[in-house]
């Protein structure tokens, strides 16, 4: 897949989760990690398009003791605003996990059973 042209030549942020897959069950915690144009600085966090941290760390922990779902973003130095990565808590006793990250046609959908 090309690279997407942006104004500039800035490259969008990259969010990534660790554990990689969503839902994650309450409780849990999650590490979101924005990594940009290599810029040093502080990042700016998104949660539902509003700002939730302004000027933040490159990472940082997440958990809810509620279920639900929320969309993530980050902007690091240097860098656009990155897609959005949905997460999901589960209270269920069983979840079908699949990967927190845009996937393209073709791409191997891989899934997780956690319980």
């Amino acid at each position: 897949a090309g690279v997407p042209c942006h104004p500039a030549g800035t490259q969008p942020s990259q969010l990534t989760l660790d554990p990689p897959w969503t839902p994650v069950f309450v409780s849990e915690e999650v590490t979101l990690t924005c990594r940009g144009s290599g810029v040093s600085g502080p990042t700016d966090w998104y949660i539902d398009k509003q700002l939730w941290w302004l000027a933040g760390p490159h990472h940082v922990h997440v958990s809810k003791d509620n279920p639900g779902s929320s969309s993530y973003q980050c902007r690091s130095p240097g860098a656009t605003l990155s897609p959005p990565v949905t997460l999901g808590f589960s209270k269920d006793w069983l979840a079908l996990q699949v990967p927190a990250r845009v996937l393209l046609e073709g791409d191997t959908l891989p899934l997780r059973c956690r319980a």
